[in-house]
């Protein structure tokens, strides 16, 4: 007889069925206490990028994907454990290539990328298994087995295309009718690209690059080109319109998913414009000219700059429940370099673009759609870029709109949500978190040691650990009506997400399929992001120990629940084991002593 250790018994401590719905109370109790809102309808938003997202062994492709299964599991996790209502996803374009790294940031916001489409809802079972199969990295995200051109994930959606079905075909053109405009010239592009074998147009014939620049190509040759190009390419022109349209398919019934959980769903629109765009639209944009990232800047006193804008807000809108506006601070006031002299200088745009925003959701989502539902990044070094501010007092084109930052620059005097409530900010319109995308590994420093623990009543000597500085930047941000948490430190990872020592690993960190043990076994060590542990803090702060004794002990109870560490039980319950195994041993003699006598006789 085989008896176990007492000490690899695994008591895996987590929510049980029973405590859900108690937890869940407490949870959006406790922060509509510790945010002094009266209501239980602030934000509180997951950051994940899709292709991070966890997939089991049999269907991991390489990329993760919104609507798949194995991620709407980890959406209920993230609901019962954190209490999220929204996810907020990365940029959604095409991706490519940046000598071997895959950046959101650098494709387009307007299309969407192979990396959307949910494969297994299209492809047959045997054609799945075959894009499984290929992906021979399994612990972190692998672009290339679905984004690139020579890719199985092509292949299989080729074969799809070659054979559709009769209702497969009747939505597809009713598709391309709806979505004419858009699919158009990126179609072309894509066709261009192919025919001058680079995705840069500016190294294109001279024809092709300037094709829908009026003053340099009549309207006759443009015409005629295009012509050509359909009649040589009409196969690759249409398979990246149908590789779009599984890809809106699949976001739309993901969202529809999530929605039915109570969860929204918000984009990240891109503040630049891809290749393929400003190729596109040439007078859109400030001629010989880059803003920051070396980005097109848009032309304030062009037609086509806000029929383009209103073209990509559009599609957003339509899309999504909210948005991101990436870099908003780039629509009113961007940095510019003249790319012949390579003078800067800065232009003022108002808020003509801001308002453009503003009036196409209201025309998509109707007049009494919810503004706060844009969120607005205005974070940039004020010494050189954006301040906010104007003579102490938040300009006018930021103060009614929602802000989103992170507290990775806190300091006594900024960058908390205790700061900005005492600067007077609106509740409304910020939403705060420790760490997002673009946040490196979160690690003490006596600056903001000394600024947690002005916000949170901490004593300076017990937040030099990184594990209780780790809890006690997770509490700061709950002061607030509305906040966030990056997937990796919420789940007790190092949160830097890029700018790694080995830049082949940038953005593609990827959830593990085991993300539940994972979490909970960093909860014990005081890594990860206990929601309670947070609200224990934020209580005592604030004095709602004192005023709210029923929460607050209900606050502790969970938070000891969730901090229980791996293997660890209650002394009685190691001593009904103990005792257990102490008799099963001693059964055991006692029918081997039996057996021995009764076959002497």
């Amino acid at each position: 007889m085989k008896i176990l250790p007492i000490n690899s018994i695994n008591f895996k401590r987590r929510l049980k069925t029973s405590e859900e719905a108690e937890y869940s109370d407490v949870l959006k109790q406790g922060k509509a206490k510790a945010a002094n809102t009266g209501v239980l309808s602030g934000k509180s938003i997951l950051i994940v990028p899709t292709p991070s997202l966890p997939q089991s062994p049999s269907n991991n492709t390489g990329v993760g994907n919104l609507g798949s299964e194995d991620a709407q599991k980890f959406f209920d996790f993230a609901k019962k454990y954190w209490g999220i209502n929204e996810v907020q996803i990365l940029p959604s374009g095409q991706y490519h290539s940046h000598a071997g790294v895959y950046l959101p940031y650098s494709g387009t916001a307007l299309d969407l990328g192979n990396h959307m489409i949910n494969l297994k809802d299209y492809l047959s079972e045997e054609d799945f298994k075959k894009v499984a199969a290929k992906n021979n990295v399994k612990d972190k995200v692998n672009f290339s087995n679905i984004v690139e051109f020579n890719s199985i994930s092509e292949d299989m959606l080729k074969k799809l295309y070659n054979h559709l079905s009769p209702e497969m075909k009747q939505e597809f053109e009713a598709y391309k009718t709806e979505y004419a405009q858009l699919l158009e010239r990126k179609s072309l592009y894509r066709a261009f690209r192919e025919i001058n074998h680079t995705h840069d147009y500016r190294k294109w014939n001279e024809l092709d690059k300037n094709l829908f620049n009026e003053d340099i190509v009549s309207v006759a040759e443009r015409k005629k080109r295009i012509t050509e190009i359909k009649q040589l390419k009409s196969e690759s022109i249409d398979f990246y319109k149908f590789k779009n349209f599984l890809a809106e398919k699949s976001l739309k019934k993901a969202k529809a998913e999530l929605n039915s959980k109570g969860i929204k769903l918000n984009g990240d629109m891109l503040c630049g414009f891809a290749y393929d765009e400003v190729w596109s639209h040439p007078k859109a944009f400030l001629k010989n000219t880059k803003m920051s990232w070396s980005l097109p800047a848009l032309d304030a006193n062009s037609p086509d700059a806000e029929a383009l804008l209103r073209e990509k807000v559009n599609l957003f809108a339509k899309r999504f429940d909210g948005f991101r506006v990436d870099a908003a601070w780039t629509y009113i006031s961007p940095n510019i370099t003249d790319t012949k002299t390579g003078v800067k200088s800065k232009i003022f745009n108002g808020t003509k673009f801001l308002d453009i925003i503003d009036d196409e959701v209201k025309k998509v989502k109707g007049s009494d759609y919810d503004l706060n539902n844009i969120m607005h990044e205005f974070a940039a070094d004020p010494n050189t870029e954006f301040s906010i501010y104007y003579d102490n007092e938040l300009k006018p084109s930021v103060k009614d709109r929602v802000k989103i930052y992170t507290s990775e620059h806190m300091t006594k005097n900024w960058g908390s949500a205790k700061n900005f409530l005492d600067r007077r900010w609106n509740p409304d319109k910020f939403i705060i978190g420790s760490a997002n995308h673009d946040t490196g590994n979160i690690e003490p420093t006596t600056e903001q040691i000394e600024a947690l623990s002005k916000a949170l009543n901490i004593p300076e000597s017990k937040l030099k650990t990184k594990s209780e500085f780790l809890k006690a930047k997770f509490a700061e941000p709950l002061r607030a009506k509305n906040n966030f948490v990056f997937f990796l430190s919420a789940l007790g990872f190092d949160n830097k997400f890029q700018h790694l020592s080995d830049r082949s690993l940038d953005w593609t960190a990827k959830i593990p399929e085991n993300y539940e043990e994972v979490y909970i076994n960093a909860l014990s060590k005081g890594t990860a992001y206990n929601p309670m542990d947070a609200l224990e803090k934020q209580f005592k702060a604030q004095g709602l120990d004192k005023n709210e004794p029923e929460l607050f002990k209900k606050i502790v109870k969970y938070r000891k629940i969730l901090e229980e560490k791996e293997g660890a039980a209650p002394s009685w319950k190691k001593f009904a084991i103990g005792a257990a195994c102490i008799g099963l041993v001693l059964l055991g003699f006692g029918i081997a002593i039996y057996k021995k006598n009764h076959s002497s006789k």
